[in-house]
């Protein structure tokens, strides 16, 4: 089969984009308008930002959209297969690409693209009434290093806690026996085949990050790290897992991504999606997500409201998710009863009304 003998129309293309892809190009499209609108960007390290996203963007919204074109039609051509088998997880997990080398670290230019203050001072002024004194100190002097080094492993065990619900979601199918027919049949992807349960998952994931990510430009606040200038000065000691996440914040710590906490947001998504599927990895993760709902302020990270403004982040989108859910299956049931209803007999069927 060739690649002209059967195009999806322009109309079942746009008709057929998933969740996630409307997310991903919705954000795209957003950044790039804010930043090809904003003034110039007056401190010199900025100004690299906002090239690369006035560069970078529409290429990237062009690569998506090729994506979502071609995948299915290298899927219905036996010459490209082995094409289609490398490009359809990069079409299926393209927005982690995404979130990890792209649009995080664009928050230092586009934090104060729409309101140009900052509002951490009201999340330090929260920390100092709980604490009665600079929430880093109570940490300093109350805080042993084995529990740092605790807090350090739970804050770090948010990349393998969603590599492994990604995989999870992607290589293994439903409960419900929707498996593949055969080894052609792709476990996921743009042909038909995809898996409800991983796209299921994709988009409450995707609308986690993004959620967060127009909040933190509606919400600008930077981290105490940053807001108080603790880097070097914070005196904190813990051991392996401390040590790396330092020094991986030294290389993709951003300034003004702090409110609220996307690590908790993202986290608690990601097992109480869990909970449908495994429950017994969402009870094993429960107590470590909590664990690093704890430690993204003890580490001093975010503040104590970013942490709880994560949390609420993540409850509201499963609120919204389950409502959305329930009103798909009341459609369905709708339409379902459209339908007549035809009566199964049990008795075989006579000939004798065709006799003449």
């Amino acid at each position: 089969m060739s690649l002209n003998n059967k195009r999806p129309s322009s109309r079942n293309f746009w008709v057929n984009l998933r969740f996630y892809d409307r997310l991903s190009l919705g954000y795209l499209v957003l950044t790039l308008l804010l930043a090809a609108f904003s003034p110039p960007a007056s401190v010199a390290k900025l100004i690299p930002i906002r090239e690369r996203i006035l560069i970078s963007h529409p290429l990237i919204i062009l690569a998506i959209l090729a994506l979502i074109y071609f995948t299915p039609l290298l899927s219905q051509a036996a010459r490209y297969r082995r094409v289609y088998k490398w490009l359809s997880p990069v079409r299926d997990l393209y927005p982690f690409f995404l979130f990890t080398f792209v649009l995080f670290g664009e928050f230092t230019y586009l934090a104060n693209s729409v309101f140009p203050y900052w509002i951490e001072r009201h999340l330090i002024d929260f920390d100092l009434w709980l604490f009665k004194q600079p929430a880093h100190r109570f940490i300093e002097v109350h805080t042993p290093a084995w529990m740092i080094e605790l807090m350090a492993f739970a804050y770090w065990s948010y990349y393998p806690i969603i590599a492994f619900a990604v995989l999870r979601y992607y290589l293994v199918r439903a409960k419900s026996g929707d498996r593949p027919t055969s080894r052609r049949q792709p476990v996921s992807g743009l042909s038909g085949q995809a898996n409800p349960a991983f796209l299921d998952f994709m988009n409450r994931i995707c609308l986690s990050f993004y959620s967060c990510y127009v909040l933190f430009m509606l919400l600008p606040a930077r981290s105490p790290r940053h807001a108080l200038d603790l880097n070097g000065q914070l005196q904190l000691a813990g051991g392996f897992f401390f040590d790396l996440i330092s020094q991986a914040q030294n290389y993709v710590s951003v300034v003004g991504a702090a409110f609220p906490s996307s690590h908790v947001a993202v986290a608690w998504v990601a097992v109480v999606a869990l909970r449908q599927s495994d429950r017994y990895i969402f009870f094993i993760f429960v107590p470590v997500v909590v664990a690093l709902t704890f430690s993204v302020f003890i580490l001093q990270y975010h503040y104590v409201l970013d942490a709880a403004g994560g949390a609420v982040v993540a409850g509201l989108i499963e609120w919204v998710w389950r409502k959305r859910s329930m009103s798909n299956e009341k459609i369905e049931m709708r339409n379902l009863g459209s339908y007549p209803v035809v009566a199964v007999s049990d008795d075989p069927p006579t000939f004798a009304g065709l006799r003449k």
